[in-house]
């Protein structure tokens, strides 16, 4: 079972912390212009993740038929 642990509304990015029920946290983080999503057994890296917004440059997929 996966539960949220935390919402982090930074003044850049906000971050949603989930955990799940051996200890693995999943994270999504995300502004007005992209998201990010990862996944991690050491907290320490989690932290170091949380921290960072997510990057300016992405990658966007289009569907035939879409704009």
């Amino acid at each position: 079972m996966i539960k949220t642990k935390a919402v982090i509304k930074f003044t850049s990015h906000t971050a949603h912390i989930q955990v799940d029920h051996r200890g693995v946290i999943q994270i999504f983080k995300y502004h007005d212009r992209s998201c990010d999503f990862d996944v991690f057994e050491d907290q320490y890296e989690a932290s170091d993740y949380i921290l960072t917004p997510p990057a300016d440059c992405y990658y966007r997929v289009v569907f035939s038929g879409e704009e």
